[in-house]
């Protein structure tokens, strides 16, 4: 079973119900005095028409905190908890898309956010290689990497 550090799981789920509090009432990353909304709409064009263009720092938060019926923070928090409630087929396949998903948005980020979202993405790899290696059992995630990845990453939006 995979075991993520108590404390740090914790912690993961306190900050992203306090960030996704933000999002949602206007106050969170993308709430600059509204100078987001007109490149966040062209950029729902741009990346739905080519989903591997590099992303402006705008289209770069949207990434994270705006799109889709969950956003990407929101997706992340429960793939750790789902891991982190006991490691199944379902989570384990969660955990891996997340880990794909992270990685080609870390691909087309600007520079300054590729650093955040290598370490989001650090425990959804440690989950990865620990399947590779058979070593699942006794593989304790870092989740307090996604945490530091997390607040870094809405530091810039």
């Amino acid at each position: 079973m995979v075991r993520p550090a108590p404390l740090a799981v914790a912690a993961t789920a306190t900050l992203l119900l306090l960030l996704s509090g933000c999002s949602a009432d206007g106050a969170g990353p993308e709430a600059d005095g509204g100078a987001t909304a007109t490149p966040s709409s062209s950029a729902s064009a741009t990346t739905s028409s080519d989903p591997d263009a590099p992303l402006d720092a705008n289209e770069a938060c949207a990434a994270m905190y705006v799109k889709g019926d969950k956003t990407l923070e929101e997706r992340i928090g429960i793939a750790l908890v789902g891991a982190s409630d006991g490691l199944d087929a379902a989570s384990a396949d969660q955990m891996h898309a997340m880990a794909l998903e992270l990685g080609r948005l870390g691909e087309r980020v600007p520079e300054e956010f590729q650093g955040p979202v290598e370490k989001i993405r650090v425990p959804f790899l440690q989950l990865q290689k620990a399947l590779d290696d058979g070593t699942q059992d006794q593989t304790e995630l870092d989740v307090a990497s996604t945490v530091e990845g997390l607040k870094e990453y809405a530091k810039l939006c």
